[in-house]
């Protein structure tokens, strides 16, 4: 049976929010604030139920024809129904809402700025992870199904991986070796223009196997390594071997900083990094300027990852203490420290409580902390932030929710939110960042 609801908003997840005559709210994909949806019933919850927009009977003038044949079926984008200009302000109204209902203490209106666009629409990520069907073709997740897509190309991709998609797909032996593979990661090295193949696989490969990844990774042009990993152990291999005479695969980049100069990067394939590199040093300059560092300053970085905010801070600063779970994490900060000449860095594997309470035991004093948690946030930590004598918190989110949570709990230590800003890092898609400068 088919009902009528008027969208009054967007919430977190991305959803439209309506009504029934009765006050039960509806949750709707794909739809946006004041349109008028003839919705079918999914499925019901305690609090709210879901349903699906069969038929837009007055449609929003920021409403945008999807250019990706593949949408709404393939799970990775959602907005893509939204017209790009609006979709920085939506986003910012998700998190407004989420604001809303946090029980923070203090009128956001005061210190919420208007949220910083992404500069391009689409061809933006620098990595696209795929999975293998049942009848071996790449694809994607059809949204909140194991089902895979396949597609032929990614919108969302830069023009290199969707070459080298396009090779795998058509003109390679990768049908050979599809009954073996899970999934496929394609990884663009930025500074030399080249894609690495990151291939998972269900097990070990045998020669015979090898032999094909070896015809799989001379195929193309832009191919600069193929690297396998098999379930439950490292890397497997590593095609072509020494290719330019490269001691280990490493993905490069160069960072642009708001003085003009550039930092040059790497990470091992596999690492973590942001997939939107323009989006990426607008948020590096953010952190730099609301972090107004004195020569004095001391820095920690809880989540440090390859250090694409601790080396930017530490060329400012006295020194930077930057720490990780990921043990090629820190390799790579490591070596970025040294690539660029750093020496005032010290980057350590540990979990950010246990080095947290560690440098605490120890008397440790700091004067920012820089938080740059995965999405469930960092509420263990916030307890041993006053006893490192921080001042001023720089916390980066990718999660309007945990990030409200841990708001609060940092309002309760004594934290005052100075100024908070939406990135768009995610354009087509829900997600966002968000950067908030808190002092004590």
């Amino acid at each position: 049976m088919a009902l009528t609801v008027h969208i009054e908003k967007l919430v977190i997840g991305g959803n439209g929010l309506g009504r029934f005559s009765d006050g039960k709210v509806v949750l709707v994909p794909y739809v946006l604030p004041g349109e008028e949806v003839e919705v079918r019933l999914i499925s019901k919850k305690k609090n709210y139920v879901e349903a699906r927009a069969v038929k837009i009977l007055q449609s929003s003038t920021d409403r945008a024809e999807p250019p990706c044949h593949y949408f709404p079926q393939c799970g990775g984008c959602d907005f893509q129904h939204v017209r790009f200009a609006k979709q920085a302000d939506l986003k910012n109204q998700i998190l407004f809402e989420q604001l809303e209902r946090s029980g923070l203490k203090q009128d956001f209106r005061s210190f919420l700025l208007p949220p910083l666009p992404a500069p391009k629409d689409f061809h933006y990520r620098q990595r696209i992870r795929l999975h293998v069907g049942k009848d071996g073709e790449l694809g994607f997740h059809r949204s909140q199904s194991h089902e895979v897509i396949p597609i032929s190309a990614c919108l969302l991709a830069r023009q290199q991986l969707n070459d080298v998609l396009g090779y795998l797909i058509n003109k390679s032996p990768f049908a050979k070796i599809t009954a073996l593979t899970t999934s496929v990661e394609l990884l663009l090295s930025p500074a030399e223009d080249l894609v690495v193949i990151l291939m998972h696989l269900s097990r070990r490969p045998r020669p015979a196997e090898k032999k094909v990844f070896e015809e799989l990774a001379g195929g193309h042009s832009s191919i600069k390594h193929l690297i396998v990993k098999a379930t439950g152990s490292a890397m497997a291999g590593v095609f072509p071997e020494n290719k330019a005479g490269d001691e280990q695969p490493l993905l490069s980049f160069s960072h642009a900083l708001p003085d003009g100069e550039s930092l040059r990067m790497t990470i091992e394939p596999g690492g973590f990094c942001q997939v939107n590199s323009d989006q990426n040093e607008k948020l590096i300059a953010l952190v730099m300027e609301w972090a107004k560092l004195e020569a004095g300053h001391r820095v920690l970085d809880l989540f440090c990852g390859m250090g694409n905010f601790s080396l930017p801070l530490a060329r400012q600063a006295k020194s930077v203490i930057g720490m990780d779970l990921q043990r090629s994490a820190i390799r790579s900060a490591n070596r970025n420290a040294e690539i660029n000449g750093i020496v005032n860095s010290t980057f350590s594997q540990n979990s950010a409580l246990e080095g947290a309470k560690n440098l605490a035991a120890t008397g440790e004093k700091f004067d920012i902390a820089l938080l740059d948690p995965p999405r469930q946030g960092c509420a263990d930590v916030i307890p041993y932030l006053t006893a490192l004598g921080i001042s001023q918190i720089i916390y980066i989110s990718c999660d309007p929710a945990t990030l409200c949570r841990d708001l609060v709990l940092l309002q309760g230590e004594g934290y005052v939110v100075e100024k908070m800003r939406m990135v768009d890092m995610f354009p087509q898609t829900h997600h966002l960042e968000t950067i908030v400068s808190l002092r004590r």
